[in-house]
Parts: C-alpha cells; sequence; structure tokens
C-alpha cells in the first residue's frame, strides 16, 4: 500500500511540473508573439516621435503633445490601482511596486511630467483648461477598460506592451529635447531619466509573470495587447502636427 500511494504521489508531481513546463513553453510563445506585436507597433516608428528626435516639431506641437498625454500620465496610477484590487499574491504585490513608484512622494510622476510641461511652456492651468481631443480620451478609457474588465493576463499584456517600450522611447526623448528644443533643466528631464530606467524592471516584471503564470485565451490575449498598442498610437495621432518645420 506505501509503495503504491508513494509512486501515486511522484506521478502526480511529475504531471504537475510537465503541466507547468508545458505551460512555460507555450508561454514563451505568447511573450514572442507579444514582441512581435509590439515590434510592428512600436511607438518610435511614429511620425511624431521621429519628427521628436530629427528637430522637426514645432514649439506648439511640443506643448500640444505636452498638454494631452498628461492625462495618459495622470490615469496611469489609477489603472494599476484598479488592477491591483483584482489580484493578489505575487502579481499584486508587483503591481503595487509599480504604483509605489509612480506615487513616490518625493516625485510622483504626474507632477515630474507638469514639470516637464513647463519647460516647454505648458503652464498647470493650461493642461487643465485643454479640452482632451479623441485620440487622448481613448488611450485612458481603453487602460481603464482593460484593467478594471478584462482578465488578468490581457491587463498584465496590455502594461507589458506599453511599459516594454518606454526606456527606448525616453531616451529619444531626452536626447531630443536636449538638443532641439533648449530642455537642459533636471526637472524638465526628470520624468524620462526616471522611465530610463525604471521601465527597464517593470517590462522584466511583467514579462517573467506572463511567462510563467499566464493562463487564459492566446488570441485574446493578443488582442487585446494590440488594442492597448492601437489606442498608444491614436493617442500620438491626435497631437501630431500637419506642419513639420521647426519654429524658434
Amino acid at each position: 500500500m506505501r509503495g503504491t500511494f508513494m509512486s501515486g504521489v511522484g506521478r502526480g508531481q511529475l504531471t504537475g511540473r510537465s503541466l507547468r513546463r508545458r505551460t512555460t513553453m507555450g508561454n514563451t510563445e505568447l511573450v514572442r508573439k507579444l514582441d512581435a506585436a509590439i515590434a510592428e507597433k512600436n511607438l518610435l516608428k511614429h511620425p511624431f516621435y521621429q519628427d521628436w528626435q530629427a528637430g522637426k516639431l514645432s514649439r506648439e506641437a511640443l506643448q500640444l503633445y505636452a498638454a494631452q498625454y498628461y492625462r495618459h500620465v495622470e490615469a496611469f496610477p489609477k489603472h494599476l490601482r484598479v488592477l491591483a484590487a483584482r489580484t493578489e499574491g505575487p502579481l499584486q504585490g508587483l503591481i503595487r511596486e509599480n504604483l509605489a513608484e509612480e506615487e513616490n512622494p518625493a516625485g510622483p510622476h504626474p507632477k515630474l511630467w507638469r514639470d516637464f510641461a513647463a519647460a516647454v511652456g505648458v503652464g498647470e492651468d493650461d493642461i487643465t483648461c485643454c479640452p482632451a481631443l479623441p485620440g487622448t480620451q481613448a488611450v485612458v478609457q481603453k487602460f481603464r477598460e482593460i484593467c478594471g474588465d478584462r482578465p488578468v493576463a490581457e491587463a498584465v499584456a496590455a502594461l507589458y506592451a506599453y511599459e516594454s517600450q518606454v526606456p527606448e522611447v525616453a531616451t529619444t526623448k531626452v536626447d531630443g529635447l536636449k538638443k532641439f528644443y533648449g530642455v537642459t533643466q533636471p526637472e524638465g528631464l526628470a520624468y524620462f531619466e526616471i522611465h530610463e530606467e525604471a521601465d527597464k524592471a517593470h517590462r522584466a516584471a511583467w514579462r517573467g509573470w506572463l511567462e510563467e503564470h499566464a493562463e487564459g485565451n492566446e488570441e485574446e490575449i493578443l488582442k487585446t495587447a494590440n488594442e492597448a498598442l492601437d489606442a498608444l498610437w491614436g493617442a500620438l495621432n491626435a497631437v501630431h502636427c500637419e506642419k513639420r518645420e521647426v519654429r524658434m
């Protein structure tokens, strides 16, 4: 009896390990597909960011971007808080670490963004009074809906799709601001310099969770990630200026 019992436990443990191995292998393929989608819709390919890198944005276009994109920056901690409330265990801890960084009393990220806006000539009243463009509203609404209503794996995939791009985007923004737009003061660059490094850790954390724990319909996970990518692209469409000459 003892031998039979122990043998059964061994088979159960082996089966569990085999299932986890198959899940991890499947999730590795999922993440590969996510990375391919992100590469296809990478924000650095957007004409607005390409103009930023080339110094072709007008001052007005940069100011419009600072005022409009603030809505996404301000809403992002709220999205994390909503998702954290729907989770538990290690994933909830991962989300709360991210949230704590966003709301760091020494430099809350929305405040750092307002400092950047001020450096390009946009005051807090300008941000408050500037009506949200449809594309700006859409990205806030899309992430709110994903984090609040979609399956957790889909929400994490959407956050990965966003934050995985941020370090490289932030680097190009800092370079462009210094080289072309006269923004050199630390407070004007702080938001982007923090995200150059912080989101490398976020990218790795989201990716690690997806590889180890993501469950659900792969097609739906990929679909949700693509919706998030499209919304981010749409937010840039909203502020992309047709006149690309530099106005100094």
